[in-house]
């Protein structure tokens, strides 16, 4: 007989919620420094400073957060909800041909794992004094390594969630909508940017300082 699984399907969504919440801080990420020259020169003449910091603190943030749901299955004796947890402990008795194909998926965004984790030991959860006095960086994955490990990550949550959740149902992490609104922000930075230029004209300066005046977020702190 086979003996209770000791993941549940409440697990398995809330797995499923911390990676949707990853992809969203990674379309972010994309949204604002990805794409073109003249984009990523708007930000910087906009508030340099601060979309440098944010660009990093991103960074930061994708690479803690998928460490995470890579980690041992437990650590000081509490258990991880991670992709080793959930290989380990799901009844897949019912199942057959499931857990072969997860186990290579896995595999693989464990070597991509190994690519990220020296600088989040290093330099991002601790400050390494010997990795701060060498200087030199550790890690960095290539572009064509992030795009196969969200495919990777993508047909993980797939299979798992069918096999768990909804039979009927595919969870496609990399084609959901509304993650981002950074395009937003983007698209109002060159709006301002339209009107930093018409400020410029005297005549249409005056009109557009008018309306502007009118706004109700003129003032706005």
């Amino acid at each position: 007989m086979t003996s209770p699984a000791l993941v549940t399907k409440e697990d398995v969504e809330a797995f499923c919620d911390a990676c949707v919440s990853l992809r969203s801080v990674w379309e972010h990420y994309r949204i604002l420094y990805e794409g073109s020259d003249l984009k990523r020169e708007l930000l910087q003449t906009v508030a340099p400073t601060f979309f440098g910091d944010i660009r990093a603190m991103m960074v930061e943030h994708l690479v803690l957060k998928i460490c995470a749901i890579t980690d041992p299955l437990e650590t000081m004796k509490r258990k991880n909800l991670t992709m080793q947890f959930l290989l380990a402990n799901c009844d897949f008795s019912a199942m057959p041909g499931v857990l072969a194909k997860l186990e290579p998926i896995s595999e693989r965004i464990h070597k991509f794992r190994d690519i990220i984790l020296p600088p989040r030991n290093r330099f991002i959860s601790h400050l390494d004094l010997e990795a701060i006095r060498v200087g030199d960086p550790l890690g960095g994955a290539e572009e064509k390594q992030w795009l196969e490990f969200w495919v990777d990550l993508q047909d993980f949550l797939n299979i798992m969630h069918r096999s768990f959740i909804n039979p009927t149902g595919q969870f496609y992490l990399n084609a959901m909508g509304n993650m981002s609104d950074a395009d937003s922000l983007v698209q109002a930075l060159r709006e301002s940017r339209y009107f930093r230029d018409a400020m410029d004209d005297k005549e249409v300066g005056k009109r557009a300082t008018d309306l502007a005046f009118k706004s109700k977020f003129y003032g706005a702190q």
